[in-house]
């Protein structure tokens, strides 16, 4: 799909809303743990308690879940490469274990508390990195001995277009966008996203049009979205963005259309000097072609 931002950024800025992340961990999240959780449990966690390394890297999210009895930290990887990159496990359980540094030299007493581990995917390849480290380690010495760390996996690609639109709401409608494979299908699918967030409040609905228009480089004023109130408004500014990147593609198409033509006339002039018997190296003065084009259209 044309014109992407970076999607590490454009779901930072989504996560950062406690009440958006409640929604994906509630109903993205399929462990017993995360179910009666209230917006009010969450919390993202700042830079006073975590080191800006852990915290300044755009692919981490870190929130503290505060359960009855204890508390647990929900880590988020974000990975929007294409490919799939075999060493997630091997960064994951590193950054976790840079997590509990920091929490070990703030706590006084007790034992630390569990970190969650979950990998979001958005890439439109396979994943096929195993869930769990002791799969990437040769089996040489006793099992006791070798690191098993499992993450829980939430692969976009994998979710059926149908259970997003059963699972509904912000997170779920942005998803199913992503889902789509190129502009046109992009523009077909405006109605089902726009019925997915119709339950929404209006906070939610700006900061859903705030993601669309960083994340597909919209051309909408950020004042605008800020008067969004309901879900009318929020669908002509999509509408809009779709538009927009559809204008973009033409013009794109245009200039391609364009540079082919010029092209295409510069190898028949060179053919014609070549008839002509200028010289290779002439014709590759003249034309700015390499020597080795001009040998080929020779030929």
């Amino acid at each position: 799909m044309a014109e992407r931002k970076s999607w590490d950024s454009a779901y930072k800025y989504l996560f950062s809303s406690r009440q958006v992340f409640h929604q994906f961990l509630t109903r993205f999240v399929e462990e017993d743990f995360v179910q009666g959780i209230s917006v009010d449990d969450v919390e993202l966690v700042d830079k006073s308690f975590v080191s800006d390394e852990l915290l300044d890297r755009e692919s981490d999210i870190i929130y503290k879940v505060n359960l009855p009895e204890n508390e647990v930290y929900i880590y988020v990887l974000l990975e929007f490469q294409s490919t799939p990159d075999k060493t997630i496990p091997v960064r994951m359980l590193l950054y976790i274990l840079q997590l509990y540094d920091q929490l070990f030299r703030s706590s006084t007493s007790g034992l630390l508390p569990a970190v969650f581990p979950v990998l979001l995917y958005n890439g439109s390849r396979p994943w096929t990195v195993p869930f769990n480290l002791n799969e990437l380690v040769a089996p040489r010495i006793p099992a006791k001995y070798i690191p098993s760390f499992e993450y829980y996996p939430i692969i976009e690609r994998d979710i059926p277009p149908e259970k997003l639109e059963r699972i509904k709401g912000l997170v779920a409608a942005i998803m199913y966008l992503e889902q789509q494979e190129d502009d046109a299908a992009l523009k077909s699918t405006i109605d089902k996203a726009i019925a997915m967030i119709a339950e929404e409040q209006p906070e939610q609905l700006r900061q859903f049009s705030h993601w669309i228009n960083r994340m597909f480089r919209g051309s909408l004023e950020n004042n605008d979205i800020d008067k969004v109130h309901q879900l009318t408004e929020v669908k002509t500014m999509l509408a809009e963005v779709v538009d927009k990147i559809e204008q973009r593609g033409e013009q794109r198409g245009e200039q391609r259309g364009e540079q082919r033509g010029m092209q295409k006339k510069t190898f028949e002039y060179a053919r014609k000097m070549l008839d002509r018997g200028f010289s290779i190296a002439d014709i590759a003065d003249i034309t700015d072609l390499s020597e080795q084009e001009i040998r080929e259209l020779a030929e």
